[in-house]
């Protein structure tokens, strides 16, 4: 027997949902609280991961009754035309299933016009009246993530803030699994073989005469610019985060250790040649790590932080990787168990 829906139950379900304050927690909540209402067999949000061999469908939450077949995590858009429709369109799509179940997948556009999400759903044909409800929720979550989506911004630049970084690099870690390749012996001197995500920190070289000879609103808009450069710079998929201060972190999306190295130095190059209003010429600093399946973000920020802190020791203005400066003797592998890094100290 359907469940009964009542203004009472739409409403307590929407509070439900609107109490969390994470992206995965709203997620969550959303495909349990939808297909106990809607008493729908399956309802599933998930996400198009881009990586260097495509567009993949990453399922974050799934809400399945017992014999619904349960997607394959990870798998390439193609495999599901339903998925690559609505990509193609922005829109929703249906289509009937060997029993007469209806499977319905929309789009979740955000307010740059990218698709961010989908919502999946299975209804039985006589539910085909529910639609409406799943449609108002579908758009409760695309209002909701761009609430969530402001709370991740710093407010000067715009960019990701810092307290958003650990759930983004936990995605990007666990997208990294799939297409990580074999290697054979240190798994540092592999750096140079496929495609891998790579963490860049960048600091504003001498930040503080900037603030010192000119004011803190010439500051500001130097930390405005930088945001801006690194924007044009970078692709739409890499994610780019201020830490605080002058301190900036960039997550590329998988590329090799060739195009890593050539970004980053020419991201650097272009800010040298930038001519800051009222400032002149100001530099960064750059040190960039390769992000593996099994890296902590403690350990990945600590090590991009030893290769920024080498690059302003020898010079700055320069880009300095970190598993080079280890092949090179640059720097060493401390391995003393239980230490703890102090970032940002």
């Amino acid at each position: 027997m359907d469940a009964v829906i009542t203004p009472e139950s739409v409403l307590s379900s929407v509070v439900r949902i609107t109490e969390q304050r994470s992206q995965q927690h709203l997620e969550d909540s959303l495909v349990a609280t939808l297909a106990d209402l809607a008493d729908l067999p399956f309802c599933a949000i998930c996400r198009p991961t881009q990586t260097a061999a495509g567009i993949f469908i990453d399922y974050v939450a799934i809400k399945a009754a017992p014999g619904q077949d349960v997607p394959e995590s990870m798998a390439e858009i193609g495999n599901d035309m339903l998925l690559l429709q609505c990509m193609a369109t922005g829109g929703s799509h249906d289509m009937v299933l060997p029993d007469g179940a209806i499977r319905r997948a929309q789009a979740v556009v955000d307010d740059r016009g990218t698709v961010c999400a989908f919502l999946v759903t299975v209804s039985a044909p006589e539910q085909a009246g529910k639609q409406a409800l799943v449609d108002g929720f579908a758009a409760i979550y695309r209002n909701y993530l761009a609430i969530l989506r402001d709370a991740a911004r710093d407010t000067l630049t715009g960019l990701k803030n810092r307290k958003t970084f650990d759930e983004n690099f936990s995605r990007i870690v666990a997208s990294s699994r799939h297409f990580e390749l074999p290697y054979a012996g240190d798994r540092r001197n592999s750096h140079l073989d496929g495609d891998h995500h790579w963490l860049g920190m960048i600091d504003i070289d001498h930040f503080k005469r900037v603030n010192d000879s000119f004011g803190h609103v010439f500051g500001d808009e130097v930390l405005l610019l930088l945001a801006a450069l690194m924007r044009k710079a970078f692709r739409g998929e890499d994610l780019l985060f201020r830490f605080g201060g002058e301190e900036f972190v960039v997550m590329l999306a998988p590329t090799t250790f060739a195009n890593a190295q050539a970004v980053f130095d020419r991201f650097r190059a272009t800010v040298a040649s930038f001519p800051f209003p009222q400032v002149g010429k100001v530099t960064v600093s750059i040190g960039f790590v390769r992000i593996q399946s099994d890296d902590l973000p403690s350990v990945v920020i600590g090590n991009a932080d030893k290769a920024l802190y080498y690059a302003k020791e020898h010079g700055r203005d320069q880009v300095c990787s970190y598993e080079q400066l280890i092949d090179e003797g640059g720097l060493s592998v401390e391995r003393r168990a239980g230490d703890d890094i102090e970032l940002f100290a």
